[in-house]
Parts: C-alpha cells; sequence; structure tokens
C-alpha cells in the first residue's frame, strides 16, 4: 500500500479564496487512490513545524498553498533530518516554487497525478544567510533591493487577488518611491560595485508570479544565475511586461554573473540597507550570503519540465520571435539555453 502522505495546507492562501480549488485536489487524489492526512496551517511559519513533524513520522510531505507555504514546507523537512520525500500542489500567490521544478501552474488535476506517479529526481536548492547567521533553503530565487521592498509590501496587504495581480500592483506602488544605493556583490571569482535598483540570485528562474528575473537559471547545473539591474523607475516599468516572456534580456543595465557563492552587502553604511527575500519570504537586511546546494533535495516532480511545456505553450511563439530577433543583431545570448523553443529560425 502506498504511503501516506502529510498535506500542509494553507487555508488562507490568496485572502482564503481557494477553498473549491482545493477540496478538488482533494477529491483527484482520491480517485487516484493517494493515502493522505490533512494539516492546516494556522499563523505564519506554522508550516515548517507542521512539516519537521510529519517527516519525523514517516510521512511523505505535500505542501499545498502559495509560494510562503511551499517555502516553509521545504525549510520543515530539510531541518528533520529525514530525507523524506517532498512534493507540491500549486494553489495560491504565486506558484514559482513549484514550478522550479517543473510542476505547471495551470492544472491542479496535474499536480496530482504527478503525486500519484510518485517519481522523484534530486534538484538544487539555495541557502542563505542573513546578518544574524539565520539560514534559509529556498528553491526559486532570492534577491534585496526594490523586488524585495515590493515582496514586503505584497505580504503586508490583504492579497485579494491573484498571485500576479498583487504583485504588479504593489510594484506600480512602489516604482517611483524607490531609492536606489550603492552595493557590493562578491562573487566566486570576481566582485561587483555599483548602484542597482536590485540583485536577483536565481537558483530557479521565476518569481512574482512567472516573472523571468533570471531566464536562463535552472534546477539542474549547481549554480546560482545572478541579475544586478541598474534601470531608472520609468524604464524599468516600461520593460516590466516583458520579463514575462522571456523578453526582457540581455540588456545593457542588467550585469549577469553565474556563481556557486554570493554575498551581497551595503557599499555605504549610511544607506538605509535593502531588505532580503527567498521565494516570497523576507530573511532580513543586507549583508545576506548564498550558497547553493547541488542536487540538494529529492522532489516528487515530473520526469519531464512540464512548467517550461506551460511556458512554450503561451509565450513560445514571442519567444521565439526575439530570440531571433536577437540572432540577427548577433547576439548569441539565449543559444546554450536548455529550453530553445522548436520553432527558431535558424
Amino acid at each position: 500500500m502506498t504511503k501516506d502522505y502529510a498535506i500542509i495546507y494553507n487555508p488562507v492562501a490568496a485572502a482564503g479564496k481557494l477553498k473549491d480549488q482545493f477540496n478538488f485536489a482533494l477529491k483527484t487524489l482520491d480517485k487516484l487512490n493517494v493515502s493522505y492526512q490533512i494539516f492546516k496551517t494556522e499563523h505564519f511559519q506554522h508550516a515548517i513545524d507542521l512539516s519537521l513533524d510529519a517527516a519525523k513520522d514517516g510521512l511523505d510531505v505535500i505542501g499545498v498553498g502559495g509560494d510562503g507555504t511551499c517555502n516553509e514546507v521545504l525549510n520543515g523537512v530539510i531541518k528533520s533530518n529525514t530525507n523524506i520525500l517532498l512534493g507540491f500542489i500549486p494553489i495560491g500567490s504565486g506558484m514559482d516554487i513549484p514550478g522550479a521544478i517543473g510542476i505547471r501552474p495551470d492544472s491542479i488535476k496535474r499536480a496530482c497525478e504527478i503525486i500519484a506517479e510518485r517519481k522523484t529526481g534530486k534538484s538544487d536548492i539555495g541557502l542563505s544567510i542573513n546578518a544574524h547567521n539565520d539560514q534559509r533553503y529556498f528553491l526559486g530565487i532570492g534577491s534585496q533591493g526594490f523586488d524585495a521592498e515590493v515582496t514586503k509590501r505584497t505580504n503586508e496587504s490583504l492579497k485579494s487577488r491573484k498571485g500576479t495581480q498583487n504583485y504588479v500592483l504593489t510594484v506600480l506602488k512602489t516604482v517611483f518611491k524607490f531609492k536606489k544605493r550603492k552595493i557590493r556583490v562578491t562573487l566566486d571569482k570576481e566582485t561587483w560595485e555599483g548602484m542597482a535598483n536590485l540583485v536577483a540570485v536565481g537558483n530557479g528562474p521565476t518569481y512574482g508570479g512567472w516573472m523571468y528575473m533570471c531566464p536562463k537559471a535552472n534546477v539542474h547545473d549547481g549554480m546560482f544565475h545572478i541579475s544586478i539591474i541598474d534601470i531608472a523607475s520609468l524604464p524599468l516599468l516600461i520593460n516590466f511586461n516583458s520579463m514575462y516572456s522571456r523578453n526582457f534580456q540581455p540588456h545593457k543595465k542588467v550585469f549577469e554573473f553565474v556563481s556557486k557563492n554570493v554575498k551581497i552587502e551595503m557599499l555605504n553604511n549610511e544607506d538605509v540597507p535593502y531588505i532580503g527575500q527567498i521565494d516570497g519570504e523576507i530573511i532580513g537586511n543586507l549583508p545576506i550570503t548564498y550558497k547553493a546546494l547541488r542536487e540538494g533535495y529529492e522532489f516528487i516532480q515530473p520526469m519531464e519540465n512540464e512548467a517550461e511545456q506551460w511556458f512554450q505553450e503561451k509565450h513560445g511563439k514571442k519567444f521565439a520571435k526575439y530570440v531571433n530577433k536577437l540572432r540577427k543583431k548577433g547576439s548569441s545570448y539565449y543559444d546554450d539555453f536548455m529550453y530553445l523553443p522548436k520553432n527558431l529560425k535558424i
């Protein structure tokens, strides 16, 4: 008989408006003969404790909710030191975290089938360490600066809209008030210093409801893909929508690096320090250190990257057109990208 799963569920995900989706997920799991126990979160970071306890009781764990819940569950199972399997059913705000391991965001039914199929694989994870030596694991992107400020304000507001809509609305409220500052980014082989709106450290490629801030990042190369952005507020806003279709980079004001270790700190002590976030969870002020952990955890996941298939269905034609445009200009930016669309003109 299949081992029981612990379903860790956030009943207030997306302002508590997703009860029908959760019930649909349960009915689908029942039809697939998946045995489970339900544990509902009651407060911030409760999912860490619930998943830790469930893992120690020998239950494989399924995180059901938005990115915040999924990140808490990830940290709970890792802290249990049990190597228990972890899966996700994306319901709520963001849904970038399940996407990092290939789960498409638009099908609860398919996410349940992946659980029932019980195929597993190891994926890279990131580790963040803040100024107080607090450690937090993540699957998606760790960032500081403008986007972390947006995340903080989004989390503090009532999430009355869908995840992407919440994020976009907060961006519009924040973009013209935010002042960029000087930072230092220390990498494996070099150091970058200068003015920047934000620094995104990508284990996975997206955040904020499928914005490709680190478009070539993937969870199978053991490295972070880092994007440092120094763009004025209005141009950043104008380019905002292009990030969803991977049409933003390369950009002359986006400095990109690949590194296994990253440390980010303020250059001027008199500046108010940037705050940092990972997977939509605030982790404190700079300085923050990141470490990439190759094949850091084993997940229940599809054998192919179905999130990438979803992207190609949604944005494939636009992305292919953009790549062809880059090539005509002599840019090979995406030539080494592992998920090039099939309809490219070579």
